[in-house]
């Protein structure tokens, strides 16, 4: 829903809002044709207008233009227009700022208006694109071998079910076949954690020359 916006700085903010919304509740008494806009098709249209207003906060509704919302303040008023289209904006703006403009002829008034965009509303109607996160390479590795270890207990299950199936094994040699292949993910399993603390591989040790000396001496000397 389009909307605007004015501050109107003004030492009468009060007297304004009141004289503005007597005004329209005068104009709603018995039905206020369109007559500040005698061009369009809008200006062949009734409007209904109901004002509601205290010292300090009015509202003047347009039915079926929109709402225009007074707010007094210390030097300043606030308007706030709120329609359903820009066509029915663009008519409440033309009026509020014409009568402002009449009510104070002697002191005339700025408005200046505004225009606020909902807070939801996106540049250009475009939803903002979510990053995309991307999988580290260790726990891409990660998975795949735990899908791997998944296949192979699959595959070890249908293998033992069809054995069990077709023969007249016993529910024990069905157990030994679970375990064979628990023994068997362990084991993988627990190569690959070597492997990972491991990272540098075995390595051969560095060739002493004083130790290898010593070594030739005492096999050399003969028994005492």
């Amino acid at each position: 829903m389009p909307h605007l916006h004015a501050r109107i700085q003004t030492e009468r903010a009060g007297r304004y809002l009141a004289q503005f919304c007597k005004h329209a509740a005068a104009m709603g008494g018995g039905g206020h044709t369109a007559r500040l806009h005698p061009h369009g098709p809008a200006a062949r249209r009734d409007v209904r207008v109901t004002a509601e207003w205290s010292d300090t906060s009015g509202t003047v509704t347009f039915i079926p233009w929109g709402e225009c919302t007074l707010t007094a303040g210390a030097g300043v008023l606030t308007v706030r227009i709120d329609a359903p289209d820009e066509e029915g904006l663009d008519r409440i703006r033309d009026v509020v700022t014409r009568d402002f403009e009449r009510f104070s002829r002697r002191e005339p008034l700025v408005v200046t208006w505004q225009r606020q965009e909902p807070p939801d509303a996106s540049v250009g109607g475009a939803t903002p694109a979510t990053p995309r996160r991307r999988i580290s390479r260790p726990r891409l590795r990660t998975v795949l071998l735990a899908s791997a270890l998944l296949l192979v207990i699959g595959l070890h299950v249908g293998l033992a079910g069809t054995v069990v199936a077709e023969s007249r094994w016993t529910v024990a040699a069905a157990d030994i076949v679970i375990v064979l292949v628990v023994v068997k993910i362990a084991l993988i399993m627990w190569a690959r954690l070597r492997k990972r603390r491991s990272p540098y591989g075995s390595q051969t040790p560095e060739h002493d020359p004083a130790s290898a000396d010593r070594l030739s001496t005492r096999r050399a000397s003969p028994p005492s």
